[in-house]
């Protein structure tokens, strides 16, 4: 719930906003968008409730829009999906490829609350819930236009996915982060959804 109200006071007005949220009461950890050693970082989304076909849509429209490599897309539950870009981009750029997208909205705040201003997708169990597991890749033309975090890349090898860099970039390094989520059931699920 987010409350805001403004108030004037002579010739100055104050702006007063109050946001409630869950309790973020669930450890897990997850993997940095940032590139170790660098101020450069690669695209991560993370979708809530998407169909695999809308969510091929957008990421083949954002690769388009804006010239990136491969998505490689992971499960996190029926229709909860993260997608991972491996270019190395300057942070004000993947942060307008991530405000363009649908993914998450709370995600996408992610940079403004983590105190290593960064975003961060998780690869270990939540609750009762897996780990994410690999699913598809949506190619790109502009693959290896970028330069590619080498890290992220090995990263991506615990999940089976084998990516052929183009123009390796970083260390070999990922930088993780332990940190609290809030727990939300299937049940919770279904019923935000309708």
């Amino acid at each position: 719930m987010l409350w805001s109200n403004l108030i004037k006071l002579g010739d100055y007005t104050i702006l007063i906003k109050f946001q409630i949220i869950r309790k973020l009461d669930v450890r897990t950890s997850g993997v940095s968008s940032r590139i170790p050693y660098t101020p450069l970082h690669i695209v991560c989304l993370d979708y809530d409730n998407i169909d695999d076909e809308r969510l091929k849509e957008e990421l083949s429209f954002l690769q388009r829009e804006f010239k990136l490599g491969n998505f490689y897309v992971l499960k996190t539950r029926d229709y909860g999906r993260h997608a991972v870009c491996i270019d190395a981009l300057r942070f004000k750029d993947a942060k307008q490829v991530i405000d363009f997208s649908t993914c998450d909205t709370m995600f996408k705040k992610a940079p403004s609350i983590n105190e290593y201003r960064c975003w961060v997708l998780r690869y270990a169990k939540k609750g009762e819930r897996e780990e994410p597991k690999y699913l598809y890749t949506v190619g790109s033309k502009y693959e290896g236009k970028n330069l590619q975090s080498r890290g992220h890349a090995k990263y991506l090898l615990n999940f089976g996915v084998r990516v052929n860099l183009k123009k390796p970039f970083g260390p070999e390094e990922i930088e993780t982060q332990d940190y609290n989520t809030g727990k939300r059931t299937e049940e919770e699920t279904k019923e935000a959804t309708g």
